[in-house]
């Protein structure tokens, strides 16, 4: 197998075993899966670049530590008298990254480089680990590689270079924590937009309208000094149907697993029978609660103190944060008081990892919001969102079928619009978000069906994903 390494930007300089340990990892990788008369470009770099990238691609704002970009070639018209060429694609491994991940593991930066090698292969040869059967044949595959290579997790941290053991001290400073907050509040307060900000993706849907979060969903944020894991919950509220029984379930549920709640309010509402109903409900808990008075930019300065007052007064709030999630103001204060109260701990989850959400879910959950949105008045919260299929095409297109549910023939009419018009308009907007989310062309097909009555069938809830076993 070719292996062409560089470095990027060019000024930057990596020692002579760094980069013989990558080649020797992406040879093993091609030499394993009957790839070796392919061709792989791997770029060493920097965490500002590889940030650059990532959040260019990926729409990720924060560095990773390898970024796979597949370009196989294998399928093109064999050249007369040209030997076939497989062309892999494209590497790109922070070597900054892997010696602050190696500090922190305690293994060298020998077991780090090769490890992200294997994994970034082992992605351009089409293993991925979006799905819990997935990740374990991946995982399985990068132990059997790192085998071959005789490298194992134990592979102690030799003495490094001093441009790399000068970097060690400021990879991590303190103790680093981890944990869990659960996110609450009256629907549509702005959990999800906060959450959505703080995690710089979006991952939980948004709509003005009000429970428009149904299901728990995590979403994680790694900093330096602390890995925070979000649960965005659905508004806590008096349940009207059996659906609303089980959303109302999985938010309350929640406030037992977490270290900390945030209690998000809007500071344009007042405080009312909504709120009195969570305040009563927390009184039950002995976990740290925050409030999060959010909306300010919406209010004049002098009318935040009233308002936290009218809170303060009813519960003894370990910690007041007024903000913005729309704004992004005083976020960063409201994850210095919430890290107080964080146990400390190792990370739960990898670098890169933001969401425990399958794609299809999050992709049924972006073509509900762009039917809310659309509809407006017309469909109060008679939706769901089925994905039937998700395929990844040869080019690398991803094509989707997915089924739109409502309950009654007048709603379904509704959705598909004059001469298909609304239907039209739903599936542009939200192929616009999912490929931004997956990061390929999307052909979007989209179907609507009626469920009589569905929000209220046990059967049919539980088909959509909701009951107990959430």
């Amino acid at each position: 197998m070719e292996v062409i390494i560089s470095n990027y930007p060019e000024e930057l300089t990596f020692p002579q075993e760094y980069i013989d340990n990558v080649k020797a990892a992406a040879e093993m990788v091609g030499k394993l899966y009957d790839v070796e008369n392919g061709e792989v470009s791997i770029t060493l770099t920097n965490n500002a670049y590889i940030h650059t990238l990532n959040k260019q691609y990926r729409g990720i704002d924060r560095p990773t530590d390898v970024l796979s970009f597949a370009l196989n070639e294998s399928e093109e018209p064999e050249i007369e008298g040209e030997p076939e060429v497989d062309v892999l694609g494209d590497l790109i491994i922070s070597v900054e990254r892997a010696e602050e991940q190696a500090a922190d593991y305690g293994h060298s930066v020998r077991r780090e480089m090769a490890f992200l090698t294997v994994h970034g292969m082992l992605h351009l040869l089409g293993y991925d680990h979006m799905e819990d059967a997935d990740r374990e044949e991946m995982e399985e595959e990068q132990r059997y590689v790192m085998g071959q290579l005789g490298i194992s997790r134990e592979d102690k941290a030799e003495k490094k270079p001093e441009k790399a053991a000068a970097k060690q001290p400021a990879a991590k400073k303190g103790k680093h924590k981890s944990g869990f907050i659960a996110v609450i509040g009256r629907p549509n307060v702005g959990k999800s937009t906060l959450v959505n900000t703080l995690i710089g993706e979006k991952i939980a849907i948004m709509s003005d309208k009000p429970q428009t979060t149904r299901n728990r969903i995590l979403c994680i944020l790694t900093q330096p000094d602390a890995q925070i894991v979000f649960l965005d919950t659905p508004g806590i509220h008096k349940p009207k149907h059996k659906l609303g029984e089980y959303m109302v379930k999985a938010a309350e549920g929640t406030l037992k697993e977490v270290d900390a709640i945030f209690f998000v309010v809007d500071a344009t509402q007042k405080l009312g029978p909504g709120e009195m109903f969570i305040l009563e409900r927390l009184q039950a808990t002995k976990k740290p609660v925050i409030l999060v008075v959010n909306k300010i930019d919406l209010i004049e300065r002098s009318q935040a103190l009233p308002i936290i007052a009218n809170y303060t007064n009813k519960y003894n709030f370990a910690g007041v944060v007024p903000i913005s999630a729309k704004e992004e103001t005083n976020l960063d204060s409201l994850l210095t008081e919430v890290k107080k109260y964080l146990p400390e701990g190792p990370q739960y989850y990898p670098d890169d990892m933001i969401t425990d959400q399958p794609e299809r879910l999050i992709v049924a959950e972006l073509i509900r919001e762009k039917a809310l949105h659309l509809t407006r008045d017309e469909i109060p919260h008679a939706i769901a969102v089925d994905v039937d299929e998700m395929t990844t095409r040869p080019n690398d297109d991803v094509y989707i079928r997915a089924t739109i549910y409502v309950e009654r023939d007048s709603q379904k009419g509704i959705i598909i619009g004059a001469k298909g018009a609304m239907l039209r308009e739903i599936g542009a907007l939200a192929r616009n978000d999912i490929q931004n989310l997956l990061g390929s062309k999307v052909f979007l097909d989209l179907w609507v069906k009626v469920r009589k009555d569905w929000r209220d069938r046990d059967g049919i809830l539980r088909n959509f994903g909701f009951g107990d076993e959430r």
